[in-house]
């Protein structure tokens, strides 16, 4: 699996400089709030995807008496490899694998697979169905290889379509070499999708059913499906071709994988008008359980996870049971905390003390005895 085994910052927010050796599984990073802790799961983050988590400013990554960041990981898998990334003020950013300049996010992505889950991830009850399919896609785009370039491709299709109906006359017949292409990479990229979902789903009900909800057993209570951005009665090109008006009316494709979303239901209601907050953590955890599994056992690799806060809105038992599934998954994990004792005690006992502690104090990163 893919280890952070060095990690070096400068001048990231506020982070001046900071040189660190993890563990390969459970690094436990705690603090006061303000002191750091966030910034160094955001600088990994920006290592792996190329951008934050907490903003799309870039500028707001970088310290502000200096006028650029330097981030750098080596990694262990197969063989050791390095990944560095450069931003500056201007915008100019140079990324680096292995010596080599890298120009688009997947090649980071691909070294360094990723999984972040803070206070943001529950918009994947609460937010658009974007968040859902970008969530989702993550799994999809990493064990599907043709799922990258098909995406890409329909996506280029779309984007035509939309600005043909933007124009001021324009019929369906022009429209028709597009709508042939986005149903026949439309159909391609539903298929992958429908085929990981199987999996991933099981996955899920399996780590949902070990959390303790008290009187409520929502592993066989709550249901997860997957909605098509179409109808699945009714033929996708021809709906295309019945969406056409509206469409042209609004000067967008209204159908199609772009509109795909995943759902959660207790019986008719969303879940998410039902479960209290903690529920829906318990939730939250066990997609991304369930989303690492299948990583896992389709790829023959574990993800990076970053947990922000993991403590907030669960009690002491479903704590240990999180804590236990991390330490089983032998993921390597970077987890903040205000507190650390609670989090310290529960994995002392689930992974035979193959735990990293690291304190943040005003930017300043020191390791500490477990």
């Amino acid at each position: 699996m893919p280890t952070l085994t060095k990690l070096n910052l400068t001048n990231f927010r506020n982070i001046r400089s900071a040189s660190l050796n993890p563990g390969d599984n459970i690094n436990l990073i705690y603090g006061k709030n303000g002191s750091g802790k966030t910034s160094l799961l955001e600088a990994i983050s920006v290592l792996a995807h190329g951008r934050s988590f907490r903003t799309h400013k870039y500028r707001r990554l970088i310290n502000h008496e200096h006028k650029d960041f330097t981030l750098h990981a080596q990694l262990q898998e197969l063989v050791s490899r390095n990944l560095g990334i450069n931003r500056h003020s201007s915008g100019d950013m140079t990324i680096r694998i292995d010596g080599r300049p890298a120009y688009t996010s997947a090649e980071m992505a691909e070294c360094l697979p990723l999984l972040v889950m803070n206070a943001a991830s529950f918009q994947l009850l609460e937010g658009a169905s974007k968040v859902r399919r970008q969530f989702f896609d993550w799994l999809v785009f990493h064990v599907k290889h043709e799922f990258k370039t098909c995406w890409k491709d329909y996506a280029k299709c779309v984007k035509q379509r939309n600005s043909l109906l933007r124009r001021d006359k324009i019929t369906l017949e022009e429209l028709n070499p597009w709508d042939t292409e986005i149903v026949k990479l439309g159909l391609q990229i539903e298929g992958m999708r429908t085929e990981v979902f199987e999996v991933f789903s099981g996955a899920f009900y399996d780590y949902l059913g070990s959390f303790d909800f008290v009187e409520q057993d929502l592993s066989s209570e709550l249901e997860i499906y997957y909605m098509s951005g179409w109808k699945d009665s009714i033929d996708y090109k021809q709906q295309l071709e019945i969406n056409f008006e509206r469409d042209r009316q609004l000067g967008y494709t209204n159908i199609g994988s772009h509109k795909s979303d995943i759902r959660f239901q207790l019986g008719k209601i969303p879940a998410i008008e039902e479960l209290s907050r903690g529920q829906q953590k318990s939730l939250i955890i066990s997609l991304y359980l369930a989303e690492a599994n299948v990583f896992r056992t389709l790829k023959q690799r574990n993800p990076v996870f970053l947990l922000d806060d993991l403590p907030a809105e669960l009690d002491a038992r479903n704590l240990e049971i999180v804590g236990r599934a991390l330490a089983e998954m032998t993921s390597q994990v970077f987890v903040t905390t205000i507190e650390p004792d609670t989090l310290c005690s529960c994995w002392k006992l689930t992974s035979d003390n193959n735990l990293k502690m690291f304190h943040v104090e005003h930017g300043e990163i020191s390791p500490m005895t477990a």
